[in-house]
């Protein structure tokens, strides 16, 4: 009986979704009893990906010795390197890459990364773009089981994989997504919104992901390979 309910709820939700762009708020989003964490990340939490404790301290002397403020950003990506020099004067530099995700109002921007090298301790270069904060409120309108709702009918939609996943524990974390992040415009544009993923998963293996904006649960993406942009 529980089976015949979910997959009525994800046919009515894929229907809506197909209706109305993906925005599934046609309808209440109703909320699923399964299981789901909420998430929250500190700008801090410098650990996983490739960061160890080790790293931070290296981190840190390096966004201090060139004047950058690193209060704003979460490490989760460190590489060091030494080049050799193919020309005279001969010379070996040492190369150091950060990759950090950014915060305002003490919630994590999706997917708002900066990279930055430094070749001998000196910034060289620099990819990703500063946010300016937003004013956007710090509390969420959809809940986690709402979302998880939504999970499960997407995963519908573009696997046909609900019943695979419905017993399946769920992570979600709130924050916000900027929606011009990958386009050719530098502007801005911070929505609140909902990143979830499977409980436990591990970058680079954690799909499916989705991101979904919290004020009315259309979704942003769908990534489980491969992208889909709403």
């Amino acid at each position: 009986m529980k089976n015949n309910i979910l997959t009525i709820l994800i046919l009515c939700m894929i229907f809506y979704s197909c209706q109305k762009g993906n925005v599934i708020t046609s309808l209440p989003i109703a909320e699923d009893s399964g299981c789901i964490e909420l998430k929250k990340v500190l700008a801090t939490d410098h650990s996983g990906h490739t960061i160890n404790n080790s790293n931070i301290p290296i981190i840190n002397s390096l966004f201090l010795n060139n004047g950058i403020d690193n209060s704003k950003y979460r490490y989760h990506y460190f590489y060091e390197d030494s080049i050799q020099t193919y020309y005279p004067p001969y010379s070996k530099n040492d190369t150091k890459s950060v990759r950090v995700t950014q915060f305002t109002n003490g919630l994590e921007i999706f997917p708002d990364d900066i990279v930055f090298v430094f070749t001998n301790n000196l910034l060289s270069y620099r990819n990703g773009n500063e946010t300016k904060g937003t004013t956007l409120r710090t509390i969420p309108n959809l809940t986690i089981r709402q979302i998880r709702t939504l999970f499960l009918s997407h995963i519908e939609l573009y696997d046909h994989k609900a019943n695979q996943y419905k017993d399946s524990c769920f992570c979600a974390e709130f924050g916000y997504f900027n929606l011009n992040a990958g386009t050719n415009t530098s502007t801005e544009n911070l929505v609140k919104s909902w990143k979830i993923t499977l409980k436990n998963s591990i970058y680079p293996s954690e799909y499916p992901i989705a991101y979904y904006q919290d004020d009315d649960g259309k979704l942003i993406v769908y990534d489980n390979g491969i992208r889909t942009f709403k």
